[in-house]
């Protein structure tokens, strides 16, 4: 499946294989514990159980010249940053999304039994440029912040360049649409595994009563359904033949799309001052 972004817990693999070792990828897929899955980006919580220290890189068969970087680490070392980053993502996150966050660091220390933790990608567009010291700078820069956030300092006064700060406020934003799915944006999906039906049923409640507080305010919208109540599309296996590891992008795209009507209409006053200037002239 396309804009499929996964974080893996492994027995004992600490690494992707390198290049189109069908063999090898058939050893790695069986070591799986279990495996979250994101679209897009990766979810929001697995940021915070990594740092610089856990880039690996690894090359696939369409490119065997390029390396491209993922993350992997130690479950321990993993859980650890979580634990540290805990108040951090505390201090942050709206209340409706609170319970996400509770039950998902129960089910990262009940649930993660393996030795290792991969985050990778597959088949994401735009992915060609980032490497392995882009990764390194933004994961130091993203430590730093973390532990500014753990201290209380309120997300909005971070540092204007502050790449933590760009990405919780962009996915902040899209949670504020009463038809996201906030476990594809904050924790990822298993199937069948995560999230617990109890905790859906309880976001799908909350998102209803939103929807129907925001059609009580303004009669004349159109109502939407949760996207939690959408039945989840589970990713489709990859090809036997087909690499498993690819390239996430250094920084989510999460900016407003271009005002091309306000470019045309620059392009238009601009043409209009040239003519009255040759005809002047």
């Amino acid at each position: 499946m396309q804009d499929v972004v996964y974080l893996a817990n492994l027995l004992s693999q600490d690494c992707i294989p390198d290049d189109n070792n069908v063999e090898l990828h058939h050893v790695f897929q069986q070591d799986i514990v279990l495996e979250l899955q994101a679209r897009h980006w990766p979810a929001l919580f697995w940021w915070a159980l990594f740092d610089d220290t856990h880039i690996n890189t690894a090359r696939t068969a369409n490119n065997p010249e390029k390396v491209y970087p993922y993350l992997s680490a130690p479950t321990a070392e993993a859980l650890k940053h979580w634990t540290h980053r805990l108040d951090a993502l505390e201090n942050i996150l709206p209340e409706p999304w609170q319970p996400i966050l509770k039950a998902f660091d129960i089910f990262l220390k009940e649930k993660m039994t393996g030795a290792f933790m991969i985050m990778r990608t597959t088949h994401l567009p735009d992915i060609e440029n980032a490497s392995g010291e882009d990764w390194r700078f933004m994961l130091r820069s993203r430590a730093r912040d973390w532990q500014k956030l753990k201290d209380g300092m309120p997300l909005n006064k971070l540092g204007a360049d502050s790449d933590l700060k760009f990405e919780i406020t962009g996915l902040l934003e899209e949670l504020e649409s009463p038809n996201i799915d906030p476990f594809l944006v904050l924790s990822g999906r298993a199937e069948n595994i995560w999230p617990l039906p109890d905790l859906e049923a309880a976001i799908k409640a909350s998102q209803k009563q939103l929807l129907e507080t925001q059609a009580s305010q303004n009669p004349e919208a159109p109502v939407q359904a949760p996207a939690s109540t959408i039945p989840h599309e589970a990713a489709t296996e990859l090809p036997a033949n087909e690499p498993v590891a690819d390239l996430p992008e250094q920084i989510p795209y999460t900016s407003v799309p271009k005002n091309n009507v306000s470019v045309f209409r620059f392009i238009v006053i601009l043409l209009i001052i040239f003519a009255a200037y040759f005809a002047l002239t």
